[in-house]
This record gives structure tokens, sequence and C-alpha cells, in this order.
């Protein structure tokens, strides 16, 4: 058997909660959004690095990059708008040597999105996280933090809902069924523990 040094990770992180509250909008509503963000596009994206930490077998780093890609109608203006996105982290010792999924909000951010007085495609980034953990799947691991899911919504000016995407399924089908629940995940803060069990 072989051992380890128990691994203490800090993760930083920038917590920026979206101001106001967003609002679904009514049919009327979304005819005055389909006005001001013409054929919008919205595509989401978290990249994921990996890489081995000189002088150990098992412990890597990954470097998680979030970003969304927007687009609208390249003849007509898009109005300002604004995107928030979470990263969830999962603790490896918990997933590897008792079977369970310790589930944290690593970070939550908001970013401005400028008006255009033409739609193109633009990408925006959100900062970057690095976390470290032990890559080793087995009752040795010593744990740390790696990328398992996001939350990512776009706003227009007025705060109303634009796009909502999460990769977790569970989350997905759940704000399907409770999309006023939407803004609640929105809020969550880093540091806190994230489930995937709802009732």
């Amino acid at each position: 058997m072989s051992w380890k040094p128990l691994l203490l990770v800090a993760v930083a992180f920038t917590a920026a909660l979206p101001e106001g509250h967003a609002q679904q909008a009514n049919p009327a509503e979304q005819a005055e959004l389909a006005k001001k963000y013409p054929s919008i596009r919205i595509k989401v994206n978290v990249g994921t690095r990996r890489r081995q930490v000189n002088g150990s077998s098992y412990m890597k780093t990954m470097v998680m990059t979030p970003s969304v890609a927007i687009e609208s109608a390249s003849t007509q203006p898009m109005a300002a708008a604004s995107a928030t996105c979470l990263l969830i982290t999962m603790d490896t010792r918990e997933k590897y040597t008792r079977g369970d999924e310790e589930l944290t909000v690593a970070t939550n951010e908001s970013i401005d999105i400028p008006a255009v007085p033409k739609g193109q495609r633009r990408s925006f980034d959100f900062a970057e996280l690095q976390t470290q953990f032990d890559s080793d799947r087995d009752s040795t691991n010593i744990g740390g933090d790696v990328y398992k899911y996001f939350i990512m919504a776009v706003f227009s000016d007025d705060k109303k809902f634009l796009h909502f995407e999460t990769n977790c399924q569970a989350l997905d089908k759940h704000l399907k069924a409770n999309p006023d629940l939407r803004i609640k995940f929105l809020g969550l803060k880093p540091g806190e523990k994230f489930r995937t069990r709802f009732q």
C-alpha cells in the first residue's frame, strides 16, 4: 500500500451575482427581445487541460476555461447583455475512497457583453480556474478538485433570460419543471455544497 500526504487545496475564486432578478419574458416581451437580440445564437464551452505535477506520479493540475460565444444577425444591432457562469467541482478523495460525489460550487462570475451596431460572432471568456488533484482512482486517493458541471445564463439588458444551460442532467430536468428556481441556482456562492438529488 502506498502512502500519500494529505492534500489541502485552497482554490481562489471570484464571486459575482447577477444584478436584480432575472425574469421569464411573456410573449410580448419575447417579441421585444427578438428585436433587441435578432437571430441570437449562444454556445457555451468549458475547456479543460490536465498536466502532471512535477515530481509526482499521481498528482495533476486541471485548468478550466469557461467561455460563451454569442452571434446575432449581421445586418442589425444587438443590445447589451450579461452572462453568469458557475463551475462545479468534484472531490476525488470522496469519489474514489467512498464512492460518493461531493460537489462544490467553485466559481460564480458575471461579465458584461457590450452592445454592437451590427451583429457578429463574439466570444467572451470567464476567469480560468486551476485545481490540483490525485489522479489515482483507488483507496489511496488523497483528494483534490476536478471539473464536473457548469451552470450558465445569458441575460438581456433588462435582466430577462436569453439563455440558460447546464450539463448537469438532474438539474436541467429539475429546472425545466421549475423554471422559477433558475435564479436561485445562479445565486449559489463559491464554497457552497452542490447536490443533484431534487425532490
